[in-house]
């Protein structure tokens, strides 16, 4: 009970002091590993970890993205007479470095295309270290007088990618081994507090994918093909998502919505499908389906 009542004191003091995005629950977990109560009832502070917030890095890859731009590289720094180069560590590095010091929160980064970049070159010998976490492994380049480095295990590594772009393949079996894959699939919607849901479209467009079935129930995970899809191709994996049938509540207002949804057919989804059908997504019997979801959309918006 007495170390709880400090406890709590000490949580509210540093809540104040040090703005976090860190859970309560995990918040006090760390305060009750940081502190001891010693027979005088006072609390002794027993480590030295840094308390950190816990948001996010989202980046983005590319296919000129190199092991220097990601984990470690030389920089180019001016002191105003010369110019001096240093080995620095970049964003995985200093996420990596950040981790190891608080090891009471958990770090994560999202890697927004990651199938664009040349995967093998990018990660280098951090494709031991993402199996191996918490193990130490020698970098190209050092960094405070040390190459080690090591990927701990409260730093989360998150893809993102589309199964429809063909650069998916690029990724190799040492690399795929070490991330857990994860669909997320077109989903039907409704509208709710947040957004509004293009239901009646939502649905045309999923025909020429899967076969729908009775009162329009749709599911990617177990459909079929539709007939209008080519048999070298499987609907979930370049089905257009949920996304562009998604109107935000907060940027588009119930008077809005209608001519914001025939927009988004008319000038980025009806072009999609009709990429798909010259790329031969679709075979020919849906060029009439896809004239007739067109049609409706002829006027300018």
């Amino acid at each position: 009970v007495e170390l709880n009542q400090n406890i709590q004191k000490i949580f509210q003091d540093y809540k104040i002091k040090y703005p976090s995005e860190i859970t309560s629950l995990d918040f006090m977990k760390f305060l009750y590993s940081r502190f001891d109560l010693n027979n005088d009832g006072n609390l002794y502070e027993t480590s030295t970890e840094n308390i950190t917030h816990r948001k996010p890095t989202i980046i983005q890859f590319h296919p000129s993205y190199t092991y220097e731009d990601f984990v470690r590289g030389i920089v180019a720094e001016s002191n105003g007479k010369d110019i001096q180069y240093k080995n620095v560590n970049k964003i995985l590095g200093k996420l990596s470095k950040e981790a190891l010091e608080n090891p009471f929160a958990d770090y994560v980064l999202i890697i927004d295309e990651i199938n664009r970049a040349n995967l093998s070159a990018v990660l280098g010998e951090l494709i031991y270290a993402l199996e191996y976490r918490g193990e130490e492994v020698e970098s190209m380049y050092e960094v405070d007088g040390s190459q080690k480095l090591t990927l701990p295990p409260n730093l989360y590594i998150i893809g993102t990618m589309n199964t429809a772009d063909r650069s998916v393949g690029h990724i190799d079996y040492a690399i795929r081994r070490r991330f857990a894959f994860v669909d997320v699939l077109p989903k039907k919607l409704e509208d709710n507090t947040n957004i509004f849901f293009n239901t009646s479209d939502f649905v045309e467009v999923a025909k020429l994918f899967i076969k729908v079935g009775e009162h329009d129930v749709i599911n990617f995970e177990n459909a079929e093909n539709s007939d209008f899809l080519s048999n070298d191709f499987y609907a979930k994996d370049i089905a257009l998502g949920h996304s562009y049938f998604i109107a935000e509540k907060k940027k588009v207002s119930l008077e809005e919505k209608n001519n914001y949804f025939k927009m988004r057919m008319k000038y980025e989804v009806i072009p999609i499908l009709n990429e798909y059908l010259k790329d031969g997504v679709f075979n020919e019997s849906a060029t009439a389906k896809i004239k007739e979801i067109e049609k409706r959309f002829v006027q300018t918006y």
